[in-house]
């Protein structure tokens, strides 16, 4: 995604890497919206309390968060959600943009996959239900994983591949999405004036 589309978003990947380093937490904020992926794709329903939590654990946190950084997570989530239900084919990886090297942009594809990878493990998705093109999809992603020790130099070339990865890896996300979600929303919904405590 471009610095300038993504400017224009509640939350980007440096919004999110200033909460984390507020919280001397080591994570990349591409492993956070990995996790916010794999379990809006993997569960039926994705309560706001539960993102919360899981929000609060991956900062390595015990206590609860201030409100403008709750209010920070839920707005990761309902644009996350907004992507990947829209129909309109823009739901992108939260990752760091051009302005970083093509090594450290590999690095966190790969961390935003294995998060996606084990909050799809954890919903136990029924591999069944999905098209062979999916589960090939998903197959691949792992092996993408596997391969991720394999860091790229930076060149035009491999450039080149770094965007053709993260696009397949978008694809093959939105996929699992709406194959397992086929017009259902799949969040619940904050109320009209309630307050997010």
């Amino acid at each position: 995604m471009s610095s300038d589309a993504e400017k224009n978003l509640p939350v980007c990947f440096e919004t999110l890497a200033d909460l984390c380093l507020k919280y001397r937490c080591f994570q990349s904020p591409s492993l956070f919206h990995g996790v916010l992926t794999g379990q809006l794709c993997g569960q039926d329903k994705l309560p706001r309390e539960q993102w919360l939590l899981l929000f609060t654990q991956l900062l390595g946190e015990q206590v609860n968060l201030p409100e403008q950084d709750r209010k920070l997570a839920l707005e990761l989530l309902d644009q996350t959600l907004e992507q990947l239900g829209s129909g309109q084919m823009d739901f992108e990886p939260l990752l760091p943009d051009e302005l970083y090297e093509v090594e450290e942009r590999f690095a966190a594809l790969i961390k935003w996959l294995q998060g996606f990878l084990k909050s799809l493990k954890a919903a136990q998705i029924d591999q069944e239900k999905l098209s062979q093109e999916a589960k090939e999809g998903l197959s691949d992603l792992e092996k993408i994983v596997e391969a991720g020790d394999l860091t790229p130099a930076a060149n035009e070339e491999n450039e080149k591949d770094l965007h053709e990865l993260s696009e397949f890896v978008r694809l093959v996300a939105m996929m699992l999405y709406l194959e397992l979600h086929p017009g259902r929303p799949q969040v619940e919904k904050p109320q009209s004036g309630s307050s997010l405590h």
